[in-house]
């Protein structure tokens, strides 16, 4: 006879393996619903047969995995032509175990219909299997299958009819709010059987996103009434209804509390405590191996930016790579009308006709792009003013990551300022784009529902759309304001000469950075030349330097561009002095001394007179030959973090 010590720890590990069986969600099996819904293979073929096979292999490998475990999973694998972005669902109310095997047969049968083309889908009405050789995890619609009616009309359209839109109205409704998935059952006078229906989202999808899909799916199925079932198939969701019970509702939540009462009343306490601990030990168990176990690529992470902020798109959305490739005509060096530190940018042609400006960062070679990328998205996606460049949508392809603005035909604005083969702006004009740039940082700086500090402002990321009205673009460096309005940061961003003196010396980081830099610029326009010309006499190789000896000389009308005065409109000279001194406030060496944005578009707009004098501006040494010099401020991407040496000193030299 065993001790009754090891009988209580037998009984319990026997008791506790049965409670375990029946608490599985997998006890109670359902059909693994393998039925086709449909299927659908792109039109291209892959241009490298075995290396995109292998790469799909790999992807399914983890699928497979993944969705054993979690009834969903997204994976990818390889770069370039031959990359394989996968994903993979089941049916929420599907056991783990009908899941894998509804999930194995779409991968035998996916492979069957479409072998090496480059994107296909496969839809059972249990799970549902997607690969491309693009990003798709956020695709809500215009996967290109509609819907599938089957079985015989119902023998009262009417009723049946308005008894299906009320079903789906219902189920669509709780889906959205129950994370993407709601089943239900209507009854009505008239109708023989009750009417089931179930939809489901794709769990990448936003809740605004799988609203729209639903929406999308339910004028698909609106056609199938009075069929006794129909479906709707689109890339982000599934809609059906049928007259059969076609789903499972899950009841082995309750089952196993009743199991736990007859135990408490059966076994002895050692065999409880020992059942509950065991069951402990397992429940942690299973959920750090749930966590472990989505292991997330570059690209996924990057997929996930997407979903947090597509719903501050607000009518923007995510391009299809193919499409931009085309548009641009693959990234044609002959399209290429920008170049950064980070990317390139290009002007491509939608199908539809529209003209859009394509920026394609480095990903590859720099983490600080991805970083351009995120923020780009991010900040410049939930505002809106007429003098930000709009931002249209983004696409990723593996490393590849694009944004996708709106048009400016006529540039940037330093090709106006500084190219020898443009026609220079007259004094309108670069008075309207002073006015316009100052009108948009005053709006990111203090009137935005976020409140944003650029930190690149420069003549290289104004923009000028058909009328020469200026937009400022290029958000890559932009930071939101801290709550205290003032930061401390560690890397410097921005472009030398433009960067204010206490952000990069000392990493002090406020509006005011954007207004020293928008300073600078002012300066600029005006003037019509660099921040520094090694060329010019050393007296006159610093703007800042030279405009603020002219002031102090009473002669800063001398700044102005030759061009502009001996053009056929001569500007005011109280106007174009008025600029200037506005210029110098915004440049002094003191942070606090210069305005806001706000008060700058107040000075520019009203005729009364500024009484305000400019204090010094901070000078920078910079601890290096001229030619250097020269060459990093030629160069626009040259950003602060390579900078050479400096040192600052406050006041006239």
């Amino acid at each position: 006879m065993m001790p009754s010590s090891t009988t209580n720890i037998c009984s319990a590990s026997l008791v506790m393996y049965v409670l375990f069986i029946l608490a599985s969600p997998n006890f109670v099996e359902a059909d693994p619903q393998t039925v086709e819904a449909g299927h659908g293979c792109s039109l291209t073929d892959s241009e490298n047969p075995p290396a995109f096979r292998e790469n799909r292999a790999a992807v399914f490998s983890s699928l497979a995995k993944n969705i054993s475990l979690t009834s969903f999973a997204t994976a990818s694998n390889g770069q370039g032509a031959s990359a394989v972005y996968g994903l993979a669902q089941c049916r929420n109310d599907l056991s783990l175990n009908d899941c894998s095997e509804c999930h194995r047969e779409s991968q035998n049968q996916i492979v069957t219909y479409c072998r090496d083309n480059t994107g296909a889908r496969m839809i059972f009405d249990g799970c549902f299997l997607r690969y491309e050789n693009h990003t798709f995890f956020d695709q809500a619609v215009d996967l290109g299958v509609s819907n599938v009616c089957r079985s015989e009309d119902s023998n009262s359209p009417r009723i049946f009819n308005n008894t299906v839109q009320k079903l789906l109205e219902n189920i669509n409704s709780e889906a959205v709010k129950n994370e993407g998935f709601a089943t239900g059952k209507m009854s009505a006078n008239g109708l023989p059987t009750p009417l089931y229906g179930l939809a489901m989202c794709r769990k990448t999808l936003s809740t605004n996103s799988c609203a729209v899909c639903l929406q999308d799916a339910t004028k698909y199925i609106n056609g199938c009434p009075p069929r006794q079932d129909g479906k709707a198939l689109d890339a982000g969701c599934y809609l059906r209804y049928s007259t059969t019970p076609f789903f499972s509702i899950k009841s082995s939540s309750s089952r196993p509390s009743k199991i736990v009462l007859i135990l408490v009343g059966t076994l002895g306490g050692a065999a409880l405590i020992t059942i509950l601990g065991v069951l402990l030990i397992y429940r942690k168990s299973f959920r750090k191996l749930r966590i472990k176990v989505p292991e997330r690529t570059q690209y996924e992470d990057t997929a996930q930016v997407y979903f947090a902020v597509e719903e501050d798109l607000k009518g923007g959305h995510q391009f299809n790579y193919e499409a931009l490739r085309a548009a641009t005509q693959n990234f044609d060096p002959s399209k290429k009308i920008g170049e950064g530190g980070f990317g390139q940018v290009y002007k491509g042609t939608l199908s539809d006709g529209r003209d859009v400006a394509v920026k394609k960062l480095f990903v590859k070679q720099s983490t600080q792009a991805m970083e351009e990328f995120v923020t780009e998205i991010k900040l410049i996606s939930g505002i809106r003013h007429r003098n930000l460049v709009g931002l249209l949508g983004c696409c990723t392809r593996g490393t590849e990551k694009l944004l996708v603005y709106e048009f400016m035909p006529n540039m940037s604005l330093d090709k106006h300022l500084f190219a020898n083969t443009a026609r220079p702006l007259n004094w309108k004009m670069r008075l309207e784009v002073i006015v316009g740039t100052a009108h948009g940082l005053a709006y990111l700086n203090e009137e935005s529902r976020v409140r944003i500090i650029h930190r690149d402002i420069k003549a290289a990321n104004i923009l000028l759309d058909n009328d020469f009205q200026a937009k400022i673009a290029d958000f890559g460096l932009a930071r939101l304001f801290p709550d205290d309005h003032t930061h401390l940061t560690t890397r410097v961003g921005g472009t030398i000469g433009y960067t204010a003196p206490e952000y990069a010396t000392q990493g002090q980081l406020t509006d005011k950075a954007d207004v020293y830099s928008y300073g600078m610029l002012v300066l600029e326009i005006v003037s019509g030349r660099k921040i520094i010309d090694s060329k010019l006499p050393p007296e006159m190789e610093l703007l800042l330097q030279w405009a603020w000896n002219l002031h102090e000389q009473n002669e800063v009308f001398d700044l102005v561009d030759r061009r502009i005065v001996q053009g056929e409109s001569e500007p005011s000279k109280e106007e174009v002095l008025k600029v200037i001194h506005i210029a110098l406030l915004c440049t002094q060496g003191a942070p606090e001394s210069r305005p806001s944005m706000s008060k700058v578009v107040s000075m520019l707009t009203s005729n009364s007179e500024i009484l305000v004098q400019p204090t010094p501006p901070a000078f920078i040494d910079f601890i290096c030959n001229s030619e250097s010099i020269n060459s990093a401020w030629m160069d626009s991407s040259t950003v602060a973090s390579s900078q050479a040496p400096i040192s600052i000193s406050l006041g006239p030299r």
